[in-house]
This record gives C-alpha cells, sequence and structure tokens, in this order.
C-alpha cells in the first residue's frame, strides 16, 4: 500500500505551486477541488483497509498511519464546504439562503437514494432481506446497508441547521453562523446521548469554522500570513500543536475539537502560501460525492472473488488498484447519468 500512498504524494507535490492573488487564489473552487481530491484518496485507503488487512511488515506499516488520523482525513471537506456556502450567501443574500432545501438538501437527498437503491439491489440479488423500517432508516442516512452513510447524514443536517439560521438572523452573518454552530453542538448531543459512534459528530463544527473564515478571512490572512516569517511560526505552531494531540491523546469530545480545528487551520495555512494545484486530484474533489459514496460498492462486489482465504500481498494490492478504477468508473457513469437527472430536477422544482 505503501506504493499507492506514495504516488498520491508524488502526484500532490508535483501539483504544488506558490499561491498568488491571481489564478491561484487558494481558496478557489480549482485549487479547492485539489485538496478534497487528495483527501479522498485517504478516505479510499482507510475504508478498503476494513475489507482486507494490509500487513506487511515493509510495504504496508508506513501507510497505517493514515488509519490513526481518524476523522481528520474529512475535515476539510466539512471546512470547505462551510466557506463555500457562507461566500454563496455573502454574495446572493437571502435569494441563496431560500434556495438552500432545493438546490443543496434535496440535491444531495436525491443522489444518496439513488445511490442507495444500488446497494439495495446488490443486497437483495445476494439474498438479503430487510424490513421497511431498515430500508426507510438507510434511505434516510442513519443507518447503513454497507454504504457510507454519516457523512451524507451530517452534511444534509448542516444544509438545514444554515437554511433555519440564516431565515432568523438574515443579514446578520456573525449571529447566523454562531446559530449553526450552537445547532451543531445541539445536533451532537443529541446523536451521542442515542449512542451513535463518535465519528457521526465529532467533526461537525469543521462546517462552521470554514463560515466562521469565510466572514472574517482579510483579517486572518492580515494576521497570519503577513510575511513569510509570520506565516512559517503560525505555521509550525499549529503543527506542534496538532502533533501534541495525536501523541498524547484526544479521547475527551473537547480536545478532539482541538485537535481537528488544529488540522483545518494547519491546511488552510499552509495553502495560504503553496497551493496543490493538480488536475488529477482536482477531477477527483469536483466528483466527491459519487466518489465517495460508491467506493465501497466495487469493494463488496469483487471481494469474494478476488480476496480468497489466504490472499497473497500482491492479490490483495490488486484488489485495492481495481476497487479503486472501477469506482473512477462507476462515478462518472454516475454523475453523467443519475446527477444529471437530479441537477434537472432540483432546477426546475425551484
Amino acid at each position: 500500500m505503501v506504493l499507492f500512498l506514495a504516488v498520491l504524494f508524488l502526484v500532490a507535490v508535483l501539483g504544488l505551486r506558490k499561491t498568488d492573488n491571481g489564478a491561484r487564489d487558494y481558496m478557489s473552487v480549482g485549487m479547492t477541488d485539489s485538496v478534497k481530491g487528495f483527501f479522498l484518496v485517504l478516505v479510499f485507503f482507510t475504508h478498503i483497509w476494513t475489507y482486507t488487512d494490509f500487513s506487511n511488515a515493509y510495504l504496508d506499516r508506513p501507510v497505517a498511519w493514515i488509519r490513526h488520523m481518524g476523522q481528520c482525513v474529512v475535515v476539510m471537506f466539512l471546512f470547505y464546504s462551510g466557506y463555500g456556502v457562507m461566500e454563496s450567501i455573502q454574495k446572493k443574500g437571502q435569494m441563496y439562503v431560500k434556495q438552500i432545501p432545493i438546490r443543496r438538501v434535496l440535491n444531495v437527498l436525491f443522489q444518496f437514494e439513488c445511490a442507495m437503491g444500488l446497494f439495495l439491489v446488490y443486497r437483495y440479488a445476494s439474498g438479503a432481506h430487510y424490513g421497511w423500517k431498515k430500508i426507510l432508516l438507510s434511505l434516510a442516512g442513519w443507518e447503513s446497508i454497507g454504504n457510507s452513510n454519516w457523512y451524507v447524514f451530517c452534511i444534509l443536517w448542516l444544509y438545514i441547521f444554515t437554511f433555519v439560521s440564516f431565515q432568523i438572523w438574515k443579514t446578520n452573518y456573525g449571529r447566523a453562523v454562531i446559530g449553526v454552530a450552537l445547532l451543531s453542538l445541539a445536533y451532537s448531543a443529541v446523536l451521542h446521548q442515542m449512542g451513535k459512534e463518535d465519528w457521526w459528530y465529532n467533526t461537525i463544527l469543521c462546517y462552521s469554522w470554514g463560515m466562521l473564515f469565510s466572514l472574517y478571512r482579510p483579517k486572518i490572512e492580515k494576521a497570519v500570513n503577513k510575511d513569510f516569517p509570520t506565516w512559517l511560526g503560525m505555521l509550525a505552531l499549529l503543527a506542534v500543536c496538532y502533533l501534541s494531540v495525536y501523541f498524547i491523546g484526544n479521547d475527551h469530545y473537547v480536545i478532539y475539537q482541538w485537535w481537528v480545528f488544529c488540522f483545518a487551520a494547519l491546511g488552510t495555512v499552509f495553502t495560504m502560501r503553496f497551493v496543490v494545484d493538480s488536475k488529477a486530484l482536482r477531477w477527483l474533489g469536483k466528483n466527491l460525492f459519487g466518489l465517495y459514496i460508491l467506493q465501497r460498492l466495487p469493494m463488496i462486489l469483487l471481494k469474494p472473488y478476488m480476496l480468497a482465504d489466504g490472499a497473497t500481498d500482491v492479490q490483495k494490492y490488486a484488489y485495492a488498484a481495481v476497487c479503486f478504477v472501477a469506482t473512477l468508473g462507476m462515478a462518472v457513469v454516475f454523475r453523467e447519468t443519475i446527477g444529471r437527472v437530479v441537477l434537472k430536477i432540483t432546477r426546475k422544482v425551484h
């Protein structure tokens, strides 16, 4: 697996460019898509590790640290999502807020339901039987039938929180963002009480941090990116804070919030001076939803055929490579068929 990771980092390093204020604005859609594409591949690594044991002492051990990153692999997804929504609200105002239930919530929900249909078809074809309660809860993202569900469930509620909060506070953006953060904390408390695992809610505040960064970006940049020594000092400080928690432990909820905050801040501060401008990673980030929601399907479908008992390391690596390529193909087909249909429907409804 270390070879796959080496290719990923090589692509990222070759795409590194010095940030400027023009075509390579570090918070532009293209640049953030590149970052999201990088972390999407890390998410793929963490997911495929649950389907087979990569345990080669030399080729796999260096990659094991990815699993110890925990939810940090999705932090930038939520941060950039919050930033993008806040940017749109600042540019379009209440017109954009009123579109959130259709353009954001229903768009994601419809695509998720279609992806769930593929998982259901496979499950029933393989002999599984589910009651209506299980099916309905799975379609709502509350339960899983082999698919990834917590992130979609989380982002849907974040869009709802945004709509509600900005309907109440309207042009008072600061209070509206605080409202989103408070609703996110309430969401975390409810899910914790209901027994959901920590990963369902321990990164949700990153969305609000992205919104706050949008609101106060000029002031933050002036303080952090004033000159190279200031930027480097802040980068080093955030790195030390992040690594300290990494090695000491992050079991407590508050400490975990500090940990993922440092990670989001570290990534953002780094890109103030250097961006990953990679066409390959940008494409992955642009097709994030399909690649994320469908990647487990090839893993499930191909495992019985490619990973018999006592599979060799070569077979495991071949399985990982084929699953990755299959995911790319499925995502393209999904985007060009279901994705286009859903986009037309949401536009017509609006």
